[in-house]
């Protein structure tokens, strides 16, 4: 997975978090939540272009602890609406980092593994 994949893929969490909760805070319906449209999306994403597990569930450990410890300290100083898109975007911000640190570092142990002019024998001198 590339770096600007990543960026790419947390702009657009970033505009759904954003645009899902200022709809929301017109509509005023503090009880929805656009989270898990992005949850969703990323896991469509995940499923039709990256499949490693290992990073998929470092990813999402990651954002959990980081979305609900950020909702805890953002809500008491800034409005719902603003403190679940701010805590919704960084999750998911750092869990697409997390993913790309796992996904690269999982990318070159396989390909290592796979490579059959690596067997794990030394070259004749």
């Amino acid at each position: 997975m590339s770096w600007s994949e990543a960026a790419l893929v947390s702009a657009a969490c970033w505009a759904v978090s954003g645009l899902g909760y200022g709809v929301l805070a017109a509509l005023d319906e503090p009880h929805l939540s656009p989270a898990p449209l992005i949850g969703m999306g990323l896991a469509q994403w995940f499923f039709a272009y990256h499949r490693c597990w290992r990073a998929a569930v470092a990813a999402c450990l990651t954002a959990f602890v980081v979305l609900f410890g950020l909702v805890d300290i953002l809500r008491p100083g800034l409005s719902r609406y603003v403190a679940d898109a701010l805590a919704v975007g960084t999750a998911s911000t750092v869990a697409l980092t997390v993913f790309a640190l796992v996904d690269r570092a999982s990318g070159r142990h396989h390909d290592a593994q796979a490579d059959p002019n690596n067997a794990g024998t030394t070259p004749p001198a």
